[in-house]
């Protein structure tokens, strides 16, 4: 996959976050550093909502996906970087912004927060990718 179809399949799964926090949870999702926080109240009902009512793998995976496009797409545009389809692991390959020569799989993350542990904060993790990006 070239970079420019990374990039516009990237934007329209944040394009898709966006719709869902909206329709869904009646969510705004504007694309401020701000919004950040609106994130994670989006992942902490998800989180409650896995432990009531697992999600399907599929769904799981997609909701991972479109909100870790976003906040992907967020970062990209307060701090800089660019898409990256990383595919060291044949078997597990995965979509992560890259800055320099750090890595920020912004996806695992959300991922970590619906599925296993509900304290951790997106907008915190991208504060401190920020910093690491900067050093």
């Amino acid at each position: 996959m070239q970079s420019d179809e990374i990039n516009q399949l990237m934007h329209a799964a944040a394009q898709d976050a966006i719709a869902y926090a909206a329709e869904q949870h009646q969510l705004t999702l504007d694309g401020s550093a701000e919004s950040l926080a609106v994130v994670d109240t989006l992942l902490s009902a998800l989180h409650k909502d896995q432990q009531h009512r697992q999600h399907s793998g599929e769904m799981l995976f997609t909701l991972c996906n479109i909100i870790g496009a976003y906040v992907g797409e967020v970062f990209i545009k307060l701090v800089g970087g660019e898409w990256n389809n990383n595919q060291q692991d044949q078997s597990a390959p995965y979509i992560a912004v890259t800055f320099g020569d750090k890595e920020f799989p912004f996806a695992s993350v959300c991922y970590h927060k619906i599925a296993n542990d509900d304290t951790i904060s997106l907008q915190d993790y991208v504060r401190q990718a920020k910093q690491n990006a900067m050093q």
